[in-house]
């Protein structure tokens, strides 16, 4: 099977699932080739906040947290690769190091100590724990929907790849998990679970939540309905992205991009 990039560059499947396993190639230049369940969330707000997302890259702390927490559970090998250092992101030993080796490779001892406690939340609970057993992590996926190539990663797939887990850190479980019930519904975690599901032809998603202030973790299973909804916005932004990216005229429409409401 032969995968068209969004700049018209065409490879085999094979091929470029082991090109995705680097992680350079696969946020750089397939973050700019390939869209994801994160480019259409950004399709969905509007089209300039697509435009932006393409030349900018989010460095916040939740992003930091997160990617510690998956490395601790799902790729713990790679830590010893970090350059840990006492004290602040603030001191100046911590900027050097991190103008030298990158912000992703450069963690306060206070980052990795969190991320620990966070990651062991899950290793150490007996559901969790069996989720994961037996599974393969961090796998690459690439496949064409709709005319457009799309790429996701999946954090763990089940020995029979029927299932996909998904690991998230939040801040707010919330009583019996309605905290992000209604978080995952926001941020259109709908959206991501439904396009991994065709990427990877699974049938099944399942996220695995972990609260950084509590310890607490939570399992929650996707609805058909859930999944449905999902799907409808992937149709929508990918109308987005053919509406206004895939015409002659499209710096002109983007420019002229307006939202109505009437209130």
């Amino acid at each position: 099977m032969k995968i068209t990039l969004l700049n018209g560059e065409t490879l085999e499947k094979t091929e470029l699932l082991e090109k995705m396993k680097d992680d350079s190639y696969y946020y750089g230049h397939l973050g700019k080739h390939a869209l994801s369940s994160s480019a259409l969330k950004s399709l969905l707000q509007s089209p300039k906040a697509y435009k932006k997302s393409l030349n900018e890259r989010k460095t916040i702390q939740e992003f930091r947290d997160g990617r510690l927490v998956h490395l601790s559970i799902l790729e713990p090998y790679k830590l010893k690769d970090l350059i840990v250092l006492e004290g602040t992101k603030a001191r100046k030993e911590f900027k050097e190091a991190t103008e030298q080796h990158g912000e992703d490779m450069v963690y306060t001892q206070s980052e990795m100590d969190n991320a620990y406690w966070t990651a062991d939340a899950i290793k150490s609970n007996h559901s969790t724990s069996y989720l994961l057993e037996d599974c393969s992590y961090e796998l690459p996926g690439v496949d064409m929907i709709d005319g457009l190539a799309f790429r996701a990663k999946a954090d763990a797939i089940s020995k029979d790849g029927s299932t996909i887990i998904d690991i998230k850190t939040t801040s707010n479980l919330g009583d019996e998990g309605d905290a992000f019930y209604w978080s995952a519904r926001n941020f259109k975690y709908a959206m991501q679970a439904a396009l991994y599901l065709r990427v990877f032809k699974a049938s099944n998603f399942i996220f695995i939540v972990v609260d950084k202030s509590t310890r607490d973790v939570g399992i929650f299973e996707c609805s058909d309905e859930f999944i449905n909804t999902g799907n409808l916005q992937i149709d929508t932004a990918i109308g987005v992205y053919k509406k206004y990216f895939q015409q002659s005229n499209s710096d002109d429409l983007i420019k002229n991009y307006v939202i109505r409401r009437v209130l």
